[in-house]
């Protein structure tokens, strides 16, 4: 979207939004799983009451994670109703919204899907409501290197030499205090890479951050791809600041990756550390980096960001870029493209506009790499997930 009145695009939206939250009483999460957890957590910092509706008659009779459920008919039969919010995978997401719209309720006005919700209404609220600036999702990327040589990786670190440098803790630590000065506070702040267990900085970094910060984060996490054990130091720290673990689990595509798995989570569970465990990647999306070109129609180039509206946003220094995929590939690539695609915090004075720009509005509309990337549309070309290249050995 196209920045025309920054800092007051969704002024009128703002005043709608406010005005049916304060009418509501709380939130109820439809889906008593993976998302809807991740959006009871958001509720539970802000304080806002929430419920869980279920379509399994199991978790209406024993709750889940501590939490009454419900379901859809006693919800229905209640005087004040609150709005809901969709928590499910993309087809149960469709499943439930034709549930509701059969009860007589309407979209994004009595209930919203979760990625819409948590992007576009809850900023919202969060800022007018609490004054608190809110985002989804923001990654530091410590490093590029892997220890793995993935096809098509998302962030083409498979490009990456051995010897390029990390990024140093000196940029790490001013990235953290770039993002922590202009956002109040962040669903999930990660430490990516490349696998940032190479990082040799790693456990400065998780102090540095998780002392300062801990408090504005929701969720702290690291994402890895389990090739490499984390020592007792770095767990110690993951627990004394509740540090969570993503593993890509790979195994599907390099079973000889198994029993490392079964090794890192044996160690996470004995350590107490939190371990979000994921089903195995059996496919990727190809975005086409390096294949494509879309050309420079600015009104397609529009509509291919529209459509993907990608959560990924990424801190480097005080350069915050609104898709870390778009940097890092032109990077690792050597596209040279989108250099300019960021915004630089210690120019921004306006909460107003950070909103907006995490919400999708920018100046062009677009970013560079959208003519070079499939977007959305990457769903439908799927490949197998961690297929190995040669290494890179300079």
């Amino acid at each position: 979207m196209k920045w025309i009145n920054r800092g007051k695009e969704v002024i009128d939206k703002v005043a709608c939004v406010t005005e049916e939250y304060g009418n509501r009483k709380g939130i109820y999460i439809f889906g008593a799983g993976f998302f809807g957890e991740e959006m009871s957590l958001v509720l539970q910092k802000y304080g806002i009451p929430f419920k869980y509706i279920d379509n399994d008659k199991g978790k209406q009779k024993s709750g889940y994670k501590g939490n009454e459920v419900i379901s859809l008919q006693e919800y229905m039969g209640m005087c004040d109703k609150s709005w809901i919010v969709v928590t499910a995978s993309e087809k149960n997401t469709n499943d439930i919204s034709i549930q509701l719209e059969r009860e007589g309720l309407k979209e994004n006005i009595d209930f919203f899907r979760y990625r819409y919700f948590i992007n576009d209404i809850f900023p919202i609220i969060s800022l007018y409501c609490y004054n608190q600036l809110f985002v989804e999702l923001t990654q530091i990327c410590v490093t590029e290197r892997c220890t793995l040589r993935c096809r098509k990786c998302a962030h083409a670190c498979h490009k990456v030499p051995k010897s390029k440098e990390d990024m140093s803790l000196e940029f790490i630590k001013k990235s953290a205090d770039s993002f922590f000065e202009k956002f109040d506070i962040v669903r999930e702040f990660v430490l990516i890479g490349g696998e940032p267990f190479l990082c040799k900085d790693l456990k400065a970094s998780i102090m540095y951050i998780g002392e300062k910060y801990r408090n504005k984060m929701i969720i702290f996490s690291i994402t890895t791809n389990g090739t490499i054990l984390p020592d007792d130091e770095i767990l110690n720290l993951c627990r004394r600041y509740d540090v969570t673990i993503r593993v890509s689990d790979y195994s599907e595509s390099l079973p000889r990756l198994k029993m490392r798995y079964d090794e890192l989570y044996k160690k996470l569970k004995q350590n107490k550390v939190i371990i979000w465990e994921t089903d195995r990647e059996k496919s990727w999306f190809d975005y086409g980096f390096g294949e494509i070109d879309r050309g420079i129609e600015e009104d397609q180039l529009i509509e291919t960001f529209d459509r993907c509206r990608t959560p990924c946003r990424e801190i480097r220094g005080s350069k915050y870029y609104y898709c870390v995929m778009a940097r890092s590939v032109s990077e690792n690539l050597e596209m040279n493209i989108g250099k300019q695609d960021f915004i630089d915090l210690e120019n921004i004075k306006n909460k107003q506009e950070l909103m907006e720009f995490q919400m999708g509005y920018s100046d062009k509309g677009y970013l560079d790499m959208c003519r070079f990337c499939r977007g959305a549309e990457a769903e439908n070309f799927l490949i197998p997930a961690a297929e190995q290249e040669e290494r890179v050995t300079k």
